[in-house]
């Protein structure tokens, strides 16, 4: 399991960018929902680019038959009050957090790359 997707608008993300980097765009709360018949948890995945929750649960050996990628996918729907408190301090804590080792590395080389265009511009 190395990405997520919000099964409303398709957007992926890796699992290091979830719930830690300042850009993610998809939230995990870790209160999962108990399937009675089986034990499984299935948690709520926040799209903050269309406001919907997707619930989903691991399963790296698709015993389901129905995991995408180490996941499988339940219910989609728009978020609720019940789920908005779930998330409301994760969706406030964003502007607190930095960017992740990719993210640093990816926006320094663009940097790198933006100072050498103006050294070569003005010289």
């Amino acid at each position: 399991m190395k990405r997520l997707i919000c099964k409303k608008c398709g957007h992926k993300e890796t699992i290091e960018d979830i719930n830690l980097s300042i850009n993610t765009k998809i939230l995990i709360a870790q209160i999962p929902r108990v399937r009675e018949k089986d034990g499984l948890h299935i948690y709520p995945l926040y799209c903050l680019k269309c406001n919907y929750i997707t619930e989903w649960a691991a399963d790296p050996n698709n015993n389901s038959g129905k995991a995408i990628g180490g996941v499988e996918y339940f219910k989609t729907f728009k978020i609720n009050k019940k789920f908005k408190q779930y998330f409301e301090f994760i969706e406030n804590d964003l502007v607190n957090r930095g960017y992740t080792k990719s993210e640093t590395i990816k926006y320094s080389i663009g940097w790198i790359a933006i100072i050498v265009g103006l050294i070569a511009v003005f010289n």
